[in-house]
């Protein structure tokens, strides 16, 4: 994670900025003893672009094969418009596997392995990439959690609209706290670095906001 997060030093000259606004619905529910249901949409505004510049829908099943371990599969689908129209849309068919890694003091450390297909209307190609990412969280007080992550995206192939190799990397840190019964709320920062080859990098501030409810 040190190495991730050694990029943000980068200088500035070097990188364009942004900031950003997410916000976040998930609803989920156990249709049978250790399956899930996971409905979810993200909307995120930039500043730089001065409005809602991509939109997505989550519909995910996920098993859990034993303690702390979860197989996971769904589909995303990704809107980006521009100027109130729609500009491309994205299917981003999803496999995943979470597991523990290790309790760190009060905390537990886990990761997540994610593949994806990415099917995009303007581009005949399909692009595969992977997204490792680790997470440790920690209780502050009582049922309030403080949860710390970095996330990478490895591109596994090159088309239109992705080169192969290391694409961004994600870190954040979010506090979860509960507002109801089966009512959970998420507040935080995302820093997002994205590497270009032709353009300067693009480093995102994000203020992440979220509302996570379970039937």
């Amino acid at each position: 994670m040190a190495t991730g997060f050694a990029f943000i030093a980068t200088p500035a000259f070097a990188q364009e900025h942004d900031a950003q606004l997410w916000l976040t619905a998930n609803a989920s529910t156990e249709l049978a003893d250790g399956v899930k249901l996971e409905l979810e949409t993200n909307q995120r505004i930039s500043n730089n672009n001065g409005e809602l510049y991509e939109s997505q829908y989550l519909a995910a099943l996920a098993v859990r094969l034993a303690k702390g371990v979860t197989l996971t599969g769904g589909v995303n689908r990704v809107v980006r418009p521009r100027d109130g129209r729609v500009q491309s849309t994205e299917w981003r068919p999803r496999q995943q596997i979470g597991f523990p890694i290790a309790k760190l003091g009060p905390g537990q450390l886990a990761g997540r392995l994610r593949l994806e297909q990415r099917f995009r209307s303007d581009d005949s190609h399909t692009g595969h990439r992977l997204r490792p990412e680790i997470t440790y969280t920690v209780p502050i007080h009582g049922d309030v959690r403080l949860r710390i992550a970095h996330e990478s995206y490895q591109n596994l192939n090159t088309t239109g609209f992705q080169e192969r190799g290391h694409e961004r990397m994600r870190n954040w840190a979010v506090v979860i706290f509960p507002v109801a019964e089966g009512l959970n709320a998420q507040l935080g920062y995302m820093n997002q670095y994205r590497f270009n080859d032709d353009d300067p990098d693009v480093m995102e501030h994000g203020l992440m906001t979220g509302i996570f409810a379970t039937f």
